[in-house]
Order: C-alpha cells, then sequence, then structure tokens
C-alpha cells in the first residue's frame, strides 16, 4: 500500500510543494518561477554599433588621428610608450613579497574575570570586521584581530546555554538562562557595535517557557529563528525582537541554513516519522528540490549548503554514522559510512548546524581527519588527512603526515587545503599546505617555538581558526589555562 503524503492539512494556503514527488520526475524547478533571464543586450547609446547616435564618424576619425600621432612619438622613443621597455610588451608587473613561514605570536587573550569559575566556553568565534568576538558562559566579548586587546563586554544575563554558530548582518544569538541548564531566555547582540538589542523569555503558542539547549539557533535574513525538537520554531525580527509568524513548509521547521543564494531547510513530519531536506527559494518561499531522509536516520548537522553535504546519524547516536552528499537536483549522490571509516567525526554536534571542526567540504572532495584510538603523551592522537569523493564515496588519498602529531583540515586557501598540525613537547606546531590533487603538502606557517607549551595545552583542549591571514587556537573544553585564545601571523 502507497504511503499517504507526509503533509498535514492547513487551513491557510501555502506555496506548493513537492513531498511526494519522485526525483527522477522533478527535473525542473516549480512554476511560479519567473521567465528565465533574457541576454544581454547593449543599451542605446553604449560604445556598441550606432551607439553615437550617427555621429560616431568624426569622433572614430580623431581617435585614429590620436593613435597615430603616439605611434610617431613612440617610434623617437624605442617604441616605449605604447609598447613597454623591450619594445614589444608591458613592463612587467612587481612580483608580491615572499611570504615568511615562520610566524610569530601576535597576541594573547585571558579568560575574562566572569568566567574564570566556569568549565567550558560557549560558541565558535564569530569574525566581524576587524574583531574576534567570543561568546562564552557569562559574557560576550570583542577583540581587536590586531591587537588582541578586548574592545566591548557584554554581559549575560545569567549562563548562556549555546550560541548561533555564526553572525549575520552584524547580528547574533545567544540562548540563555538565570540559571544553568534553564536555557529558557534569548538574548540578540549586535556584535558590530557591542550592544544588546534585546532580550526576552521563550514562550510557546501556549505561553510556557521551557528548556531550548538542544534547539537549532540561526541568525540570517533579519530573523532570529529557535527551532526545538516538537513544536513550531520561534522566529523573532533580529532588529527589534517583534515575534513573526514561522514559514509553513507542511511540517515543523527544525533548522534552515542560507549561504549565497542557497537556502537549506530541515522540516520534520512527526505524523509519519521522517524528515526532509528542502532547498526553498528565499524570495518565494517555493521549494526547488526536496530530499526525502532515509527511515531510521535524522540531520545531525550541515557541513556545507553548496553543495549540499549533511552529516546523519540514528535518533540516540551522539555523533554521526554517515555523511551524505546531494546533488544539484537533491538527488542523492553518495552515503559515506564514517563511524567505520574510522574517521573523527566526534566534534560534529548535534543541532550546531555548519559547525563540523575537522571536516573541510570543497567541490565535490569532502576532507576529513582519520580516527586513532592511541593518544600519545602529548595527548595527541596521530592521524591521516583524507580526500573523499563525493561523486563516488571513495578516497581520492590518504595521507599519514608523518609523526605522532594529530592533524586537523581547517579551510581551503590559494587553492590548497590548509591542515593544522599539533604541538608536540619538542617542537611548535605547524600550517601545513596540502595540493587537493594528490595530498603532497608543504610547509605554510611554521608557529613560534617560544610557544610551543602554551599552545599544545590550548590546542588539546580547543579548537583551530584560519581567518584573514592568521591562525586562532580557542579553547572550548576548559579553562584550566589562563590563555583562552592566541592569534598567530
Amino acid at each position: 500500500m502507497s504511503q499517504p503524503s507526509p503533509r498535514p492539512p492547513h487551513g491557510a494556503p501555502r506555496p506548493p510543494q513537492v513531498w511526494d514527488t519522485s526525483f527522477h520526475e522533478h527535473r525542473t524547478a516549480p512554476p511560479g518561477f519567473g521567465p528565465a533571464p533574457q541576454a544581454f543586450t547593449q543599451p542605446a547609446g553604449s560604445s556598441g554599433e550606432g551607439g553615437d547616435g550617427g555621429r560616431r564618424g568624426p569622433r572614430r576619425k580623431a581617435l585614429v588621428i590620436g593613435l597615430a600621432l603616439l605611434l610617431v612619438a613612440g617610434a623617437g622613443t624605442g617604441g616605449w610608450l605604447l609598447w613597454g621597455r623591450d619594445g614589444h610588451r608591458p613592463a612587467p608587473a612587481k612580483k608580491p613579497a615572499a611570504r615568511s613561514v615562520d610566524a610569530k605570536l601576535d597576541w594573547m587573550a585571558e579568560v575574562p574575570d566572569a568566567d574564570k569559575d566556569s568549565v567550558t566556553r560557549m560558541s565558535r568565534p564569530w569574525f566581524v570586521k576587524n574583531t574576534v568576538v567570543l561568546s562564552t558562559k557569562k559574557a560576550v566579548t570583542a577583540y581587536d584581530a590586531d591587537s588582541g586587546k578586548p574592545g566591548w563586554t557584554v554581559e549575560v544575563p545569567g549562563t548562556a546555554c549555546k550560541a548561533s554558530p555564526a553572525a549575520s548582518d552584524g547580528v547574533a544569538a545567544v540562548v540563555y538562562g538565570e540559571q544553568e541548564y534553564l536555557c529558557d531566555s534569548l538574548m540578540v547582540v549586535d556584535v558590530e557595535h557591542g550592544r544588546v538589542l534585546w532580550k526576552k523569555k521563550l514562550l510557546n503558542a501556549k505561553g510556557l517557557s521551557g528548556p531550548h539547549d538542544l534547539a537549532t539557533l540561526t541568525v540570517d535574513r533579519g530573523l532570529v529563528t529557535v527551532a526545538d525538537v516538537g513544536g513550531d520554531p520561534l522566529v523573532y525580527a533580529a532588529a527589534d525582537g517583534k515575534q513573526q509568524t514561522p514559514k509553513d513548509y507542511g511540517c515543523q521547521e527544525r533548522g534552515t541554513v542560507v549561504a549565497r543564494a542557497r537556502q537549506l531547510t530541515v522540516v520534520e513530519c512527526q505524523l509519519f516519522g521522517r524528515q526532509f531536506v528542502m532547498n526553498v527559494d528565499q524570495k518565494t518561499g517555493t521549494e526547488k528540490w526536496t530530499w526525502k531522509v532515509p527511515d531510521g536516520l535524522a540531520v545531525q548537522n550541515v557541513i556545507s549548503i553548496e553543495p549540499a553535504v549533511l552529516a546523519m546519524g540514528r535518533e540516540n547516536d551522539t555523533s554521526p554514522t554517515e555523511i551524505v552528499s546531494l546533488d544539484d537536483k537533491g538527488r542523492l549522490k553518495t552515503l559515506v559510512a564514517v563511524s567505520s571509516g574510522p574517521y573523527e567525526v566526534q566534534d560534529c554536534y548535534k543541532n550546531d548546524w555548519l559547525t563540523c571542526r575537522k571536516m573541510v567540504v570543497d567541490g565535490d572532495t569532502a576532507y576529513l581527519a582519520t580516527h586513532n584510538e592511541r593518544v600519545t603523551d602529548d595527548g595527541a592522537s596521530p592521524n591521516a588527512i583524507v580526500a573523499v569523493d563525493l561523486n563516488t564515496g571513495k578516497q581520492r588519498w590518504n595521507v599519514p603526515l608523518g609523526g605522532t602529531r594529530g592533524n586537523r583540515p581547517l579551510t581551503m586557501e590559494d587553492g590548497k587545503l590548509l591542515v593544522y598540525q599539533q604541538a608536540t613537547r619538542d617542537e611548535s606546531g605547524k600550517l601545513l599546505a596540502l595540493d587537493p590533487a594528490d595530498g603532497s603538502s608543504s610547509v605554510y606557517m611554521k608557529l613560534p617555538q617560544e610557544s610551543a607549551e602554551r599552545e599544545l595545552a590550548l590546542a588539546r583542549f580547543g579548537s583551530a581558526y584560519f581567518h584573514d591571514g592568521r591562525f586562532y587556537l580557542v579553547t572550548d573544553q576548559g579553562m584550566s589555562d589562563k590563555a583562552m585564545m592566541m592569534a598567530f601571523r
């Protein structure tokens, strides 16, 4: 017997969806997207044919005469004016100065006084203009990217539970509670100017509050969305906190992420116990494609939006068991088992989307760190970096990178994969640049030996980031050391 359409009835009309459309039948975008863009045509009055309105003859004649005079003048000077110093081609541009691989410690930021008794840091950094903004348990603080000096600080009125993984248009959000683990309030911060825009209790449709520490929290396109398990999401205008009516996707929204022109929204139809991933047109709310998540699986995290790469797991799994790649029509390309890889996926937490550390996606390739149960005296797990073809699910290459160090993929930079190779007791850490073609590596940045001991301590319980030419280490599992963040360049 065929399964009924997983679309609960709604009183109000909504954009057409394709919940039950087979992928091989859904080859084009749904109706209502408007005509295709027209070919470029040159406006009247431009430099195309007839652009001078019938007066191009005299101007063109003057141009030809001017060019002839320049040619004559150039003949008496070796042609330098037109053709360059050797008479044939322009002078070569000066090559930029070679970048030194020897980095220095720019600055260190200490744990804020309000957080000295806390045991964990909150979110990944928000890089806003020339500042690095951190949300801890008790405060949101901006640090100057050049000097590391604290700028503004906004206190959390209680204890923070989670923060939005990214800031959008200079705005970020923090879920907090007056008591630890209460997590029933929302604070929205202008992270460009260091001020609280608004804060309020999170109340459901019945006016009741409850913990939202497991919610997916996003700030995007002027809206703050708190999407929790069960019930409709809570949506607020980022500017003033005015509550908005959530969009009707036919089932309950579990979270939305946006990058450039693409929006991915995960919805869950509890009546049928199944999730769907939708690529939604941001202006009309109409789906472009929808992927049905296989029975027994759920989206734990979004690794990449474009291309769509998802971390999947079973209901009771605390970390992903599969990585799924979808094509441009929302069809399954590959399903890679990561629990049996073995790959390092422990730092890919549920419902904190776009925060999977030790994973980098670039085009049709995913770069992963392998998992190793063995831990050295330095607290590192020696591992390899693997390139996985998202078209086939097969490994393209596997590079151990040698020694007893742990290795973490960071980001793509200048067409290469940057990998952080952790410090040891005897040697400082490095950033390696790996060639996507074969994994061959070269040293991109060598961290200073003078700070190797503190680097080792911070990296052991922290996360690594690379932004705007700087390498950052930020603690996230403990405050035992007074240094909370280190910046190298």
